[in-house]
């Protein structure tokens, strides 16, 4: 069940309180979806220094003049996160969505596809974002691989952007046979893409980066709140 908290207006140590207090109640709710008049980053900031390892925290909308996040419960405390089980778990976020968009493109259900179309494109690029201005350059930092798999990573994120573009240019037209068509190929790169990463690439990550990991994925949440902006 989604539950809703509407914060505008709300200082940001009353928004944590507020939050603190829903996270706290027993799990009658699946997620909260969270309307700010700002970025959130302040929210995000204290909720990371009171409750690490306890919550998600996936944008949904940019402002302004508002803004909404999703806040879902971890599948379990952590003291520390790792970058497989963070990524891995946006992965599964992000493919949920995609799924829901199918069924409704494939239920010819326009108004319920547009919104999951926003949701998911808001995302799929969160998810890029996070690899390619914090994770990526970690881990080529840590590596020296500058020219390997991050650079595949990199290709195939422009590969899916221009999916994502041909589905958008087709939604905006009222085509959904048209989005159909550019998922069904997106789909499979997505999947592809995915089983590359989870099976190589965050594997080595969380090796080679060592003590690092568990700041580096503070960094990529946070990532949430400083770049949703909309353009």
């Amino acid at each position: 069940m989604e539950q809703q908290i509407n914060l505008v207006g709300k200082t940001d140590q009353q928004a944590v309180a507020l939050l603190r207090s829903s996270l706290d109640q027993p799990e009658v709710w699946d997620s909260i979806m969270v309307t700010v008049d700002n970025h959130g980053a302040g929210i995000l900031d204290a909720l990371q220094q009171q409750l690490w390892g306890r919550f998600e925290w996936y944008p949904i909308q940019p402002g302004p003049p508002v803004w909404q996040f999703m806040l879902t419960r971890t599948a379990a405390k952590m003291a520390k996160r790792g970058i497989g089980e963070f990524l891995g778990a946006d992965h599964r976020r992000c493919d949920e969505l995609f799924i829901e968009l199918e069924n409704a493109v494939q239920a010819n259900d326009s108004a319920r596809a547009q919104t999951l179309f926003s949701r998911f494109t808001v995302g799929m690029e969160h998810h890029f974002a996070m690899e390619e201005e914090v994770f990526f350059p970690a881990f080529e930092q840590a590596t020296g691989m500058t020219q390997g798999p991050t650079m595949v990573m990199r290709v195939e994120h422009r590969q899916m952007r221009g999916l994502i573009g041909q589905a958008a240019q087709a939604m905006a037209q009222g085509k959904l046979e048209g989005v159909g068509r550019a998922c069904a190929t997106l789909m499979i790169l997505m999947r592809q893409h995915n089983i590359k990463e989870e099976q190589m690439l965050y594997p080595m990550a969380d090796q080679h980066l060592g003590g690092t990991v568990d700041g580096l994925v503070r960094s990529m949440q946070k990532h949430a709140a400083a770049n949703m902006v909309r353009s």
